[in-house]
Formats: C-alpha cells, sequence, structure tokens
C-alpha cells in the first residue's frame, strides 16, 4: 500500500554512512548488514542517531551496478573515519510517499514515485551516456524497526527523491565518484 505521493520541504540533516556498490540482486544480502556496523561505529563515537536508517542511492551504472550509501542520520555534522563516510541531505523540496508492505515491493514503489515526479514536470535524475543514471538523491528511510514489529505487512518505509532546483544538466559536478 502507497500514501499519495508529495512534494515537501525538507531542511538540512546530517548523517554517516557506508558507501558501497552493489547490483540489485544484492541489495537484500548485502546492504542491511551495513547498519549494524554504522551504529557500532556512532556507539564507539558516542554519538545518537536523530532519525531512521536509511539506504541512499546515488548512482545506477550502465552495468547494472548501484552505488549506495548505507546509513543513518546525526544531530550535527560528523567527521567519517575508516569506511564511515560523513554526509548530508541538503535543504530543499523532497518528493515523498509511504509504502507499507515488504520490502521486496519497494521497486514498484520507486517507480511509481518516478513516475509521479515526471508527470509533475520535475526530475531527479541525470541520464549519463556510457555511464548510467545519477540520482540528485533517492533515499528509503525504513521507518518501522522490524525486530520489533516482525509482521512485513505493518512495515512502514518512507521513499524520497531530492527535486534539485539547479539546471539538472549540472548535477553531475556533485555526484560522486564510483568505489
Amino acid at each position: 500500500m502507497l500514501t499519495p505521493p508529495v512534494i515537501t520541504w525538507r531542511k538540512e540533516r546530517y548523517y554517516v554512512a557506508i558507501r558501497t556498490t552493489v547490483t540489485m540482486k544484492d541489495i537484500p544480502h548485502t546492504l542491511p548488514s551495513l547498519h549494524p556496523e554504522v551504529y557500532a561505529w556512532l556507539k564507539k563515537k558516542n554519538i545518537q542517531p536523530c532519525g531512521p536508517p536509511f539506504f541512499q542511492y546515488l548512482r545506477l551504472t550502465a552495468d547494472g551496478r548501484l552505488l549506495v550509501e548505507v546509513g543513518v542520520t546525526v544531530p550535527y555534522a560528523v567527521a567519517g573515519e575508516d569506511e564511515v563516510i560523513s554526509g548530508m541531505f541538503p535543504g530543499g523540496e523532497y518528493a515523498t510517499l509511504i509504502h507499507r508492505g515488504a520490502y521486496c515491493h519497494l521497486k514498484e514503489a520507486h517507480m511509481m514515485l518516478d513516475a509521479w515526479v515526471e508527470k509533475m514536470g520535475r526530475d531527479d535524475k541525470e541520464v549519463i551516456p556510457g555511464e548510467g543514471t545519477a540520482f540528485a538523491g533517492r533515499t528509503e528511510f525504513y521507518l518501522t524497526d522490524e525486530r520489533v514489529v516482525p509482521d512485513a505487512a505493518k512495515w512502514e518505509t518512507e521513499i524520497a527523491f531530492l527535486l534539485p532546483a539547479m539546471d539538472r544538466r549540472s548535477m553531475r559536478r556533485f555526484l560522486p565518484v564510483m568505489v
């Protein structure tokens, strides 16, 4: 089940994450195991998270690999260390919706939000010939702790697409390099 999509304004938010590259089929087996590493790093630094865990999709290569950040928001800017990097969700407009249900249906929710954004005349991505697609920031925020709520039908995931205010041809200079 999906809530109707909306465009909201958000203030900037800081985060820490581990950046990695995966194929779509490897997402369920590779990415979730990185959240405990991020939380362990925060605990070691005595920093409390201030939001739900997330996956942020930054780039899809022509050969089907995704550049992803697996992280959690923090209350202030933090210097990264080792494989944990620091980042910031910029303030601005975000297209969002809430998906209720198992994670295996998140792809359909992304596709629905993508179509809605395009219908609204907005864009959050750039196709780079020969390289793939760069995203301004497509993020899944996992609002439900599945250890507390084991029934997948009750899981809630917010999908948020940053809608850049800039000329989309200039997005490329803000994007991270593939690892």
